[in-house]
């Protein structure tokens, strides 16, 4: 190996030593995580801090689904000739969503339609020919051999008849197979074929739903469901939504999951919004109580990953690192826990 070539390998070497320690922050000053004190006395204008009662919450994952939904699939085998609705399209009931190729299935209905007439004039000729030697039998014309074969000529034309129309009913169903229409109003939420695709027995063609069934189904722990009954009013954070809105449970399915230990819970949103199935939320349910230091939310400040109190202690003020917890409104004020960092009866004072 040359000169030239080992220079060029211990210069990349070094470009990657450079580009290591500039990720892991080496040329960046580093914030200190010790408190800092300003020098002077304490200032007054702050606020003593003690153990606060506040809710003990825990929030649950769900999406909203519709109650009423419905997945159309094809029942025969056949072209698609129309589809007449797209993703988005709002229907009502009974509309014509989707018409399949019926070419073959209505001259299917002609053809048991001219068998079940065929049947009637059979039916209609071995009935009297009944009814004559039924006559001819009782004035002893004919033997009662001939009244027995008449008989059976008859009932054998009566059930061709009730065949051929039994026929004609299940080719008038299977023709209506090529209609697909809407069971309830409600929305287009998929269109799975377009003209000129094959339909076969089973395969999905459409799906809707009904806004109006829109529902949250939350999977909420064992240890929470004790708290929680019919009727209940939660709080529920949907990231389509900027605010918080509320649900009311109107279902709680008696059954855990077994891998989950989690259990449905369903509920009805109080919000306008156009909300679609799918949609993810959270609903908070309060567990019971506990104790937390809480300081106003303006009085914490912000440096990248750290967040900073002041604290007015006998030395002065002094900057301290803080971890926070969970915000609260109290009295139309925003209020933060501080998780660490802070001790019951200390004085923290306001950001200048």
């Amino acid at each position: 190996m040359n000169r030239k070539k080992l220079l060029g390998i211990l210069g990349a070497a070094l470009g990657l030593v450079l580009v290591f320690v500039w990720l892991a922050g080496g040329f960046v000053g580093k914030v200190s995580t010790e408190a800092k004190h300003t020098a002077g006395t304490p200032q007054a204008g702050g606020q003593t801090i003690d153990w606060t009662v506040v809710p003990e919450r825990r929030m649950f994952s769900g999406s909203l689904q519709a109650r009423q939904q419905a997945n159309l699939s094809a029942r025969i085998t056949a072209r698609v000739a129309e589809v007449l609705v797209d993703a988005g399209d709002r229907v009502e009931a009974g509309d014509v969503l989707l018409r399949l190729e019926s070419d073959d299935l209505s001259a299917r209905v002609r053809q048991q339609e001219q068998a079940l007439a065929s049947a009637q004039a059979r039916v209609n000729e071995a009935r009297l020919n009944f009814q004559r030697s039924e006559q001819l039998v009782s004035q002893g014309l004919l033997p009662e051999a001939r009244l027995d074969e008449v008989r059976a000529q008859r009932d054998s034309a009566e059930a061709e008849f009730n065949r051929a129309r039994e026929a004609l009913s299940e080719a008038r169903t299977s023709e209506g197979f090529s209609m697909i229409v809407a069971p309830f109003s409600g929305v287009v939420s998929r269109r799975s074929v377009f003209t000129g695709d094959t339909a076969t027995p089973g395969m999905q063609l459409i799906s809707l739903y009904d806004p109006q069934t829109l529902r949250l189904e939350a999977a909420v722990s064992e240890s929470a469901l004790g708290v929680l009954s019919i009727g209940d009013t939660l709080k529920v954070n949907l990231d389509v939504l900027e605010t918080v809105i509320t649900g009311q449970v109107v279902e709680i399915e008696p059954a855990a999951d077994t891998a989950s230990r989690s259990f449905i819970v369903r509920l009805v949103l109080d919000t306008d919004a156009q909300l679609y199935p799918g949609m993810f939320g959270k609903v908070t349910v309060t567990v019971g109580e506990r104790q937390a230091l809480l300081v106003p939310s303006d009085w914490v400040t912000h440096r990248g990953q750290l967040d900073f109190i002041q604290v007015n202690t006998p030395a002065g003020p002094e900057r301290r690192i803080v971890r926070l917890g969970d915000t609260h409104s109290i009295d139309d004020r925003l209020w933060v826990e501080i998780a660490a960092g802070l001790h019951p009866r200390e004085n923290v004072l306001p950001q200048r």
